[in-house]
C-alpha cells in the first residue's frame, strides 16, 4: 500500500510539473522580452565637457566621462542633468553595437537634474522603444535599476527594493525635492538609467548616498519627470515654481497657543513674506499655512502621500507648472482664510552650469563675474538694503604678479564693492567705469573698506606683456567684444 501510495505522488507530481511548463515558459519568454527591450531602449551616454575654474577663467580642461539614459516617447533620451553638463561633444551607444551616434542636450533641468537629447541620426530609433512611466512604487516593492556603470561597457543590471520616499536635496542643484531611496547598488556611469518596478520606470537613478552608506542609492520618481515632460509640452522650460516666504515648524504648544490655533488645527508659522513677490500682497508675518491644495499640514512640516505615509508639504508647491495657482488654507489672527496664491516666479540653484566664465584682465587683476543671489528679504529689510538693485557682483581671482601691481601680488577672491568711490549693479557697468576712466589712479575698495590702487597708465603699458609672459591667449570673455564696440562709438 505505502509502495503504491509513493508511485501516486511520484506521478502526481510529474503530471502538475508537466502541466506548469507552459507557465514557466512564458515568463520566461517574458522575462527575455522585457531584457531584450532593455538592452535596445537603454543606452551609454558618452560626453566630452570642459571644466573652467574662476582662478584662471582663460583655461578649459577637456573631461570625458560616461552615464546611462533611456528612450522614452517623441524619438528623445532622458538621462541625468550632471551627466551632460558643461558638455560640448555628446555620442550614445547601444549594448552589443559598437556604432556611437552624436546627440544634443535638447533640454535640461538643472534644479530636477533631468535632460533631454536628441540623436541627430534618426535611425538610430529604428531599434529600441520607449520605455513607459510608472507610478510611484509602494515601499518594500522590488526595483531593478539598469544602467552601464564603470568597469565594463555591457549594460549591468542590479536588484533592490525600495526603502523610503523622502523630501531631500538633489546633490547637483541643491535644491529639494521628492526622492526614492532603494538598496540595489549604483555606481558612477549608472546615473541616468532607468530603475523599473512592475515593468515600468519607477524612476531615474540619479546618486548614492555619501560618507558611509552602502548600497543606498536615490532616483528621481517617475511622477517628477512626468511633471518636467509636462512642463515641456509647449517647447518651453519654465522649471519650478518658488513659494516666496520663509515658515518655521509649529512643534511648539506655546506658539500655537500664541497664533490662535485650535487643538485640532496644525500647520507652519511664516516668520517671512519675501518682498516684491505675489505672496506680499496676499500672506503676512504670523499667519499659519494650515493645508496646502486641501491637504493637511501637521506641526512637523509633513502632509499625506498615500494612506500611510507622509512627505513635506512643499511636495504639492512642486507639482505645478510656473503661472499656476497655489490654493493656501490659513488662520490668520484666529481667523480661517483661504488664500490663492499665483506662481509668477520660479525657484534656482545658486549652482551654475553650461556657462563659461565671464571675466577680464587689466594690470595683471583677474576680474571675475558672479550673479548675485536674489534672497528672501522682508519689506523692511528690502527698503533698508543699499544693495536692492545690484545684480551681479565682481570678484579679483588672483593677481598676476608684474610691476604695475606690486603688493598685491597675494591678494585673490577680494569681493569689490566700490569702483574710484562709487558701488555698481552689474558686470557691464563695472567695466565700463574701469575702461573709460581717466584718472591716474583705479582704486577698488571691498566691504570692509580695504583698498587696492591699480595704476591706470603702467596697467595699460603692461597689458600686453603680462598676456605673453603668462601664456594667455584671451583676456576677456566674449560678451565684453559688444561692450568694447558701444566704447568705441562713443
Amino acid at each position: 500500500m505505502y509502495r503504491m501510495f509513493r508511485t501516486f505522488c511520484r506521478h502526481t507530481a510529474i503530471l502538475l510539473a508537466l502541466l506548469a511548463m507552459p507557465l514557466l515558459f512564458s515568463a520566461a519568454w517574458a522575462d527575455t522580452q522585457v531584457e531584450q527591450m532593455l538592452e535596445n531602449s537603454v543606452v551609454k551616454i558618452y560626453v566630452t565637457s570642459k571644466s573652467y575654474t574662476s582662478y584662471s577663467p582663460w583655461n578649459a580642461d577637456s573631461i570625458s566621462s560616461s552615464g546611462s539614459g533611456f528612450i522614452i516617447d517623441g524619438k528623445r533620451i532622458l538621462t541625468n542633468a550632471h551627466v551632460v553638463a558643461d558638455q560640448v561633444f555628446v555620442e550614445i551607444q547601444r549594448d552589443g553595437n559598437p556604432k556611437r551616434y552624436q546627440a544634443e542636450v535638447q533640454t535640461v533641468s538643472h534644479e530636477l537634474d533631468i535632460a533631454i537629447l536628441k540623436v541627430k541620426d534618426e535611425r538610430f530609433f529604428n531599434k529600441g522603444k520607449p520605455l513607459p512611466l510608472g507610478e510611484l512604487p509602494d515601499i518594500h516593492q522590488e526595483i531593478m535599476v539598469y544602467g552601464y556603470p564603470i568597469g565594463g561597457d555591457t549594460l549591468s543590471t542590479t536588484r533592490g527594493i525600495v526603502s523610503r520616499i523622502e523630501y531631500l536635496p538633489y546633490t547637483h542643484s541643491g535644491l529639494s525635492y521628492q526622492m526614492i531611496q532603494i538598496d540595489a547598488a549604483i555606481n558612477p556611469g549608472n546615473s541616468g538609467g532607468p530603475a523599473i518596478a512592475g515593468g515600468k520606470v519607477a524612476g531615474v537613478v540619479m546618486q548614492k548616498a555619501g560618507g558611509e552608506g552602502e548600497n543606498i542609492g536615490y532616483i528621481i520618481p517617475a511622477i517628477m519627470v512626468k511633471r518636467f515632460l509636462q512642463d515641456m509640452e509647449d517647447g518651453k522650460y519654465d522649471g519650478f515654481p518658488e513659494l516666496p516666504l520663509q515658515a518655521e515648524l509649529l512643534l511648539s504648544p506655546a506658539l500655537k497657543k500664541k497664533y490662535q490655533l485650535g487643538e485640532e488645527q496644525s500647520g507652519i508659522l511664516i516668520n517671512k513674506v519675501c518682498a516684491n513677490t505675489s505672496a506680499e500682497k496676499l500672506l503676512q508675518k504670523g499667519d499659519v499655512i494650515t493645508h496646502i491644495d486641501g491637504k493637511n499640514i501637521d506641526d512637523d512640516g509633513t502632509s499625506p502621500l498615500n494612506s500611510h505615509k507622509t512627505i513635506y508639504f512643499a511636495h504639492y508647491l512642486d507639482l505645478h507648472q510656473v503661472g499656476e495657482t497655489l490654493a493656501l488654507d490659513i488662520v490668520r489672527d484666529g481667523e480661517a482664510l483661504k488664500v490663492e496664491l499665483p506662481l509668477d516666479k520660479a525657484d534656482e540653484s545658486t549652482y551654475v552650469f553650461d556657462q563659461e566664465p565671464r571675466y577680464f584682465i587689466f594690470g595683471g587683476f583677474v576680474f571675475v563675474a558672479d550673479d548675485t543671489y536674489d534672497s528672501c528679504l522682508s519689506r523692511e529689510d528690502y527698503d533698508d538694503n543699499k544693495e536692492k538693485d545690484k545684480q551681479e557682483s565682481v570678484t579679483i581671482s588672483q593677481v598676476l604678479a608684474a610691476s604695475s601691481n606690486l603688493g598685491f601680488h597675494d591678494l585673490s577672491s577680494m569681493a569689490i564693492n566700490k569702483l574710484n568711490g562709487e558701488t555698481f549693479n552689474t558686470f557691464e557697468e563695472f567695466y565700463k567705469r574701469l575702461k573709460t576712466s581717466t584718472t591716474p589712479f583705479i582704486m577698488l575698495e571691498d566691504y570692509s573698506g580695504y583698498e587696492v590702487a591699480i595704476d591706470r597708465e603702467l596697467a595699460e603699458q603692461e597689458h600686453q606683456e603680462i598676456l605673453k609672459q603668462y601664456r594667455i591667449h584671451r583676456d576677456h570673455s566674449a560678451e565684453i567684444d559688444g561692450w568694447d564696440k558701444e566704447l568705441t562709438k562713443k
